[in-house]
């Protein structure tokens, strides 16, 4: 049986629990699928087919010495999932000034490049906003994410400068339709939608991440909203094999906050069909 790599982290040694369910869709085409921590020096990363980004989720507190990992397997030549093209690019969320020049309708987002110095407040006056999300260009899980209203920048001076030390900075105005209708997830194998997710932040909270207390359900979703989703998947640099679009509807338009193609929560509990079609996605990347 062909042997691929679920690429985790220390932390999740046997996979996050919403991962377990894609093994034994593997194993139903014929292909095992190991768990693999990144950081394990004593793996063999050659042995595998391919290797399939799970969840390394220490990788944006460790981003020199997971980079260096990720390129490493990236010039070995071994297979990726998703492929090297997309996951290099997705790794920093500089790629939303990408999409955006695609013409992808995404919240308004003012990307600070690693070293420059930010003036904040002025950056958000100038754009008319009142109060602003900041987070680092390579962050996962909300990491050093904060919300301030623009008045209160100079209390975050420290912070900016201490992210934009080894990292960029992304500003974006928050958007109350986050606290009022949650944030959608459409999730992708190969192009085709699979099913949809709400997620919501607690009472009290923004952050709608599973470690802040937050909660999700399934959504249905319209066809447009569907074809405005898949548009923002297809603009990758190619085909994901899996793919996450996080969005945000305000005044009837889906808004793009993130393209999660690198180590996205699939949310496959959530539908009794997303294990087989993750897994199908998987062994057509294998052929």
């Amino acid at each position: 049986m062909p042997a691929v790599a679920l690429i985790t982290s220390a932390a999740f040694p046997k996979l996050y629990e919403d991962d377990l369910l894609l093994v034994p869709a593997l194993a139903e085409l014929g292909i095992t699928a190991v768990p693999a921590v990144w950081s394990d020096a004593t793996i063999d990363w050659s042995s595998f087919r391919a290797l399939v980004i799970r969840s390394p989720w220490d990788y944006f507190e460790r981003n020199a010495e997971f980079l260096a990992w990720l390129d490493a397997r990236i010039q070995s030549g071994v297979l990726m999932c998703n492929a090297a093209d997309i996951l290099r690019w997705n790794y920093d969320k500089r790629y939303l000034v990408d999409l955006a020049k695609a013409g992808v309708p995404l919240v308004p987002t003012i990307c600070v490049a690693r070293g420059e110095k930010a003036d904040v407040a002025a950056l958000a006056r100038a754009r008319g906003w009142n109060e602003v999300v900041i987070k680092p260009t390579i962050s996962g899980g909300a990491y050093r994410t904060h919300r301030f209203l623009v008045d209160d920048a100079m209390a975050y001076g420290k912070e900016i400068d201490e992210i934009l030390s080894d990292r960029g900075l992304l500003v974006q105005p928050f958007l109350p339709e986050i606290m009022s209708g949650g944030e959608l997830s459409l999730l992708f194998f190969d192009g085709v939608f699979s099913h949809a997710v709400r997620k919501r932040a607690k009472p009290g909270e923004y952050r709608v991440q599973f470690q802040y207390g937050g909660s999700n359900e399934n959504a249905d979703v319209s066809a447009e909203l569907i074809a405005q989703a898949r548009a923002c998947a297809l603009a990758a640099p190619s085909l994901p094999v899996y793919a996450r679009v996080d969005g945000v509807i305000r005044d009837g338009q889906f808004l793009l906050m993130e393209l999660e193609v690198f180590e996205p929560l699939m949310f496959l509990a959530r539908h009794p069909e997303a294990p087989s079609r993750f897994a199908r996605a998987i062994r057509g990347r294998l052929r």
